[in-house]
């Protein structure tokens, strides 16, 4: 009888590990897929202005309530340099921008490209 447990238990083993993977409780389609050349592709007029056009400008264009202008390559670089784009829009400390929530996937994956490449204005 013991060694029929202890059997059963190494088959147990056996089984929970090799259904073990990384991605456990994650969703695919959640994680952005990037490598260092589809990284090289993101240009800021073309991928990343767009977003904070769609999305930014209306409280941070100078007239509006937000802290900073983003109408400009110069008023962005400001706020990724001193961390606070990053930590805005990436992190979504201490609250999330834009205000009205994250923005999707897609668009931080481009984003965090964009800054992992230094945030070149290309």
């Amino acid at each position: 009888m013991n060694k029929y447990k202890v059997g059963c238990f190494y088959i147990l083993i056996l089984l929970g590990f090799s259904s073990c993977t990384k991605e456990v409780g994650k969703n695919p389609e959640l994680i952005p897929v990037k490598s260092s050349s589809s990284c090289d592709t993101v240009k800021f007029a073309a991928h990343i202005l767009p977003i904070i056009q769609n999305n930014c400008l209306n409280c941070h264009s100078g007239f509006g309530p937000g802290n900073g202008n983003l109408t400009s390559y110069a008023g962005i670089k400001d706020k990724v340099d001193n961390g606070s784009f990053k930590a805005r829009v990436i992190d979504l400390l201490p609250t999330p921008m834009p205000q009205s929530g994250a923005l999707p996937a897609q668009q931080i994956a481009l984003i965090k490209c964009w800054l992992e490449n230094g945030a070149p204005n290309n």
